[in-house]
């Protein structure tokens, strides 16, 4: 089972057949938790939705809801066998943190549980391109320095760097892990994405893209409280 494809090509399907039935104005990323949950019942087994993260969960601090996962998919409890995360860009865009910030998730529980995670990314044609052109999820133009947050153009793997080796994202990920400081994270992150569904269309077509998230081979780990970029005293 190729778990990436069936959640992009099931997800994209079900969104047409929902338009068809004039109700795309329902299109959201909550919506988006009927075919990802329906798809992973069918295919997977136990499913559990907001399932609190096993690796920052347990050790996130002072108040405030605890880091979750969208969907996690149980082997024998309480392993998990698959973990999905989604976000939609519709009457609002999600930022280019959020993005990054389940990425990381994703990878921490690929590692820890030895489970295959999926990010989920759905919306208009037009929405996605300039989501995928803005300048925080392309990252540097100059040529040789082609870094975006993820392939869109390419079934091929592709590393994703946490260490501060790209400038204009060290601010990002500083403020993304000042509350987890003794904490490792990877030095990288693998993703590979399966074909949008559909392939093609207008640019008000609804499209569905999906990334497997996985951890390098060899992980090497940090702790941002390590870090002269990222540690609270850098701020």
């Amino acid at each position: 089972m190729n778990l990436t494809r069936l959640l992009t090509e099931g997800t994209g399907s079900w969104l047409h057949f929902e338009f068809t039935c004039n109700r795309s104005g329902l299109f959201s990323e909550k919506y988006l938790t009927v075919p990802i949950g329906q798809i992973l019942s069918a295919w997977g087994g136990r499913v559990q939705a907001e399932y609190r993260h096993p690796v920052l969960g347990p050790r996130a601090k002072g108040p405030g809801r605890r880091p979750e996962v969208d969907f996690v998919v149980f082997g024998e409890y309480p392993r998990i066998k698959y973990a999905v995360e989604s976000k939609w860009i519709g009457h609002t865009t999600p930022s280019v943190e959020s993005v990054l910030w389940d990425l990381i998730r994703l990878e921490m529980i690929a590692h820890s549980e030895g489970a295959e995670c999926v990010f989920v990314l759905g919306g208009q044609r037009d929405a996605l391109n300039a989501f995928f052109n803005s300048d925080k999820f392309y990252g540097p133009r100059k040529p040789h320095q082609f870094r975006p947050l993820l392939r869109i153009d390419s079934n091929v793997i592709h590393s994703l760097p946490l260490v501060p080796t790209v400038p204009p994202r060290i601010k990002m990920l500083r403020d993304l892990f000042k509350d987890y400081q003794h904490i490792a994270f990877p030095h990288k992150i693998a993703t590979r994405r399966s074909a949008p569904f559909p392939l093609e269309g207008g640019l008000k077509q609804y499209q569905i893209y999906a990334w497997k998230v996985s951890s390098p081979g060899r992980r090497q780990e940090f702790y941002p409280k390590n870090s002269k970029h990222y540690a609270l005293s850098a701020t």
